[in-house]
């Protein structure tokens, strides 16, 4: 049977590895897979703050400290990856919108020109 310092570096491991993860999938722009993997760890954070008050865990707070900072560049990535998502869509949105506005426009002529080239048959 594990101890508890054993369990918590057991689980520390296993969240180290997540967050490597994490990070490779939001260097490939996978997204998604960044977002399950973020879900994954939840129940490895909930396990290493129920060992942490456990007597005999040794100090980790180094590489919780290294964790929580890699977690904190991924979460920024994030974040300024939505901004420019949020910035692409509104020029997307802008853009059909003036599309929309010659719709009428082009409507019209090609209304009026399509008896001309209908076929006879």
């Amino acid at each position: 049977m594990e101890t508890p310092d054993q369990a918590a570096a057991r689980l520390l491991t296993a969240l180290e590895d997540l967050i490597e993860q994490e990070g490779m999938y939001l260097r490939g722009g996978y997204y998604d897979l960044a977002a399950e993997t973020r879900d994954r760890a939840s129940p490895l954070v909930q396990q290493i703050c129920a060992t942490a008050g456990l007597p005999d865990v040794g100090d980790y707070r180094p590489r919780i400290d290294a964790l929580l900072t890699r977690s904190a560049g991924h979460a920024a990535f994030l974040a300024d990856k939505l901004k420019e998502l949020g910035a692409e869509i509104r020029r997307t949105d802008q853009a059909r919108f003036r599309a929309m506005q010659m719709v009428p426009a082009y409507a019209r002529s090609a209304g009026a020109a399509a008896p001309r080239f209908q076929a006879a048959g």
